[in-house]
């Protein structure tokens, strides 16, 4: 199996950027209709209040993305975080989480900045390896990343 070697690590390092500005746009965009919060009161809120709920799928990406570019991941797997993070944006080639993506395509249906940053990440997706056109491989790749998600979660 392929390891992650620098240019594949380098793009997963981008598109995890791009992922946080596409997230930090949306929640600037959110407060708006907020009271004001001070940086730790808002991260708190998010991570309880069911209010953002909807935002946890791109949030627990981030997290994920983060946590396991840590190791070294087979190139595989770096292809499947690019799959599930586009299906998340889109809403296709994955479960959908509907929730995420009805507020989601509401926001970039209204507001340019989410637009723009909507644009920037899938631009910065785009650079992952593709996911490989054997199902059973793709599928495979995707089973591994869940399961590093699962345990990665487990230990934090």
């Amino acid at each position: 199996m392929a390891r992650t070697d620098s240019p594949s690590l380098q793009a997963l390092n981008e598109a995890s950027g791009a992922l946080r500005a596409l997230l930090g746009v949306i929640i600037s965009v959110e407060r708006r209709f907020g009271a004001p919060q001070s940086p730790l009161e808002l991260l708190r809120h998010i991570q309880e209040h069911p209010e953002w709920e909807w935002l946890r799928p791109l949030y627990q990406l981030i997290a994920d993305i983060d946590h396991a570019s840590e190791d070294e991941l087979p190139v595989t797997e770096v292809a499947a975080i690019g799959g599930h993070a586009s299906a998340l944006l889109s809403g296709v080639g994955a479960p959908v989480e509907q929730a995420f993506l009805e507020r989601y395509r509401a926001l970039l249906q209204t507001t340019p900045e989410v637009a723009i940053a909507h644009g920037a990440a899938l631009q910065a997706i785009r650079k992952l390896p593709p996911e490989t056109d054997d199902e059973a491989e793709r599928l495979h790749a995707r089973h591994q990343w869940a399961m590093r998600c699962k345990h990665g979660r487990q230990g934090r």
